[in-house]
């Protein structure tokens, strides 16, 4: 007859667990995960809150960096001389034409292409200036500083430095008056050079809110593909105007300037003679433009002051696009000089 050993304390435990009900294990199965399922949920979704809110601040912070308040309030458009300009365009099938215009003292503005990316052409050069009168005001340049006329700078086209002897000198302000007076294209380049390059000024343009300004080649740009816009022209002539960038002392210098652009042959033309306007022209095969600010020589209608762009692309050097903005201008001024 054989002897039962009593069961030791590690039988004991094995047996009192093989004894667990296999519901009570499934029990406890789920609730151990359900416990590390919920611990990992709370983890991610306290991460993902953390990110939202960066991701959140981040986006913030770059459109409070990005904001830029326009310089002008529109109110309403001018549908009769909307319409008027309109008929002018389409009567011209062999152009497309785009205008800006803003009345300040009223907000009034026409918008027929406005905001369309056209070749600029020399209408570059506004912004290339306003962003040399801007280095002036923070002492990065001065007016009476020199500038070499190297031969990788020398452009063909309008202007005479290009007939200047090479390595020679001009002033910064002899080469800003050449650029809007005359269309000097080699004292663009220098201008352009001094500042930093294309796409230093690419940058700034963008900061000031320009959206379809932009130098992609030296001067002279033949195949037009620097570009801006009317929309881009008025805005930035309406922020110089309203002492926005530059100083008012860079902004007198502007004015005078541009108030002796030589070529008087696209808005001037149609303008009544001794009317006061500040402007810069832009000429290649493929486009023809101008872009100013125009005060009425009456004082009576000194409220009828106005910003204006014209651009209109072309085929191969067509005059009937020249003629196109002279008839625009006067269209457009005696719509505003109208009685009310």
């Amino acid at each position: 007859m054989k002897t039962r050993l009593a069961p030791n304390k590690s039988q004991k435990k094995n047996s009192r667990r093989k004894k667990m009900p296999q519901g009570q294990k499934l029990l406890l199965l789920c609730f151990t995960l359900a416990i590390v399922f919920l611990s990992l949920n709370a983890f991610t979704n306290l991460s993902f809150s953390f990110n939202t809110f960066n991701i959140f601040k981040q986006a913030q912070a770059e459109t409070e960096d990005t904001t830029i308040s326009a310089p002008f309030t529109l109110s309403k458009t001018m549908p009769s001389l909307q319409n008027q300009l309109r008929y002018l365009i389409d009567s011209n099938k062999k152009v497309i034409a785009g205008i800006f215009l803003f009345v300040p003292t009223t907000g009034e503005y026409i918008n027929i292409n406005g905001m369309k990316e056209f070749p600029a052409a020399s209408l570059i050069k506004i912004p290339v200036l306003v962003s040399l009168l801007q280095a002036i005001d923070q002492k990065r340049v001065s007016l009476n500083d020199k500038l070499i006329i190297h031969s990788s700078l020398i452009g063909g086209g309008s202007g005479f430095l290009q007939w200047r002897p090479h390595e020679s000198t001009v002033t910064v302000a002899e080469a800003a008056e050449l650029m809007i007076i005359f269309s000097d294209n080699t004292a663009t380049n220098l201008i352009i050079d001094l500042l930093g390059g294309k796409n230093v000024l690419n940058e700034q343009f963008s900061k000031w809110g320009l959206k379809k300004t932009q130098i992609a080649n030296w001067l002279p740009d033949f195949d037009g593909t620097n570009k801006t816009s009317p929309y881009d022209l008025v805005f930035l002539l309406a922020k110089i105007d309203n002492d926005e960038l530059i100083s008012q002392e860079m902004k007198a210098f502007m004015y005078k300037i541009m108030a002796r652009t030589r070529t008087r042959t696209l808005l001037p033309m149609g303008l009544p003679a001794h009317t006061k306007i500040i402007h810069k022209t832009g000429d290649i095969a493929s486009l023809v433009g101008d872009a100013g600010i125009i005060e009425p020589k009456l004082k009576e209608l000194s409220n009828k002051r106005y910003f204006i762009a014209v651009q209109v692309e072309r085929k191969h050097n067509d005059r009937s696009a020249n003629m196109l903005i002279r008839d625009i201008s006067k269209t457009v001024y005696n719509g505003l000089m109208q009685n009310d």
